[in-house]
């Protein structure tokens, strides 16, 4: 558990310089405004739309990604895996999409991402409201 806090700590550090050298994958997932902001019930909640796979974030702390899990928190090769970055630098630049979900499709879009790794009704809301 400590080692585990460690490096959330270095994630927080890590994101908060304003010099932040940004990854070529993160810029392109800002520039396709992949990054989803959920208003649910007067709380907001992250997601990030991958290309295959979808992931639920805690800013600055937390992806449900591999490569948060074991090159981040397990092996600490890195300090943020690159859809935090990509999150961190689009609230910078005011470049999220926006979404409010009632707490059911809240529900229901976490239980697709953690049961498949992709949601649809996630994808499907995010089409309608182009």
């Amino acid at each position: 558990m400590i080692h585990e806090a460690r490096g959330y700590s270095r994630t927080l550090t890590y994101l908060s310089r304003d010099s932040l050298d940004v990854p070529p994958r993160s810029k392109a997932a800002i520039r396709e405004k992949r990054v989803v902001k959920a208003h649910v019930n007067g709380r907001d909640f992250t997601f990030f739309k991958g290309k295959d796979r979808d992931y639920f974030l805690i800013r600055r702390l937390f992806c449900t990604c591999k490569d948060f899990e074991f090159n981040v928190v397990l092996r600490r090769k890195k300090l943020a895996c690159y859809h935090l970055i990509a999150t961190e630098v689009a609230e910078r630049e005011s470049a999220i999409k926006e979404l409010r979900l009632s707490a059911d499709e809240f529900y229901d879009i976490m239980y697709e991402i953690v049961l498949n790794g992709r949601s649809n009704i996630l994808r499907k809301l995010l089409l309608k409201r182009r």
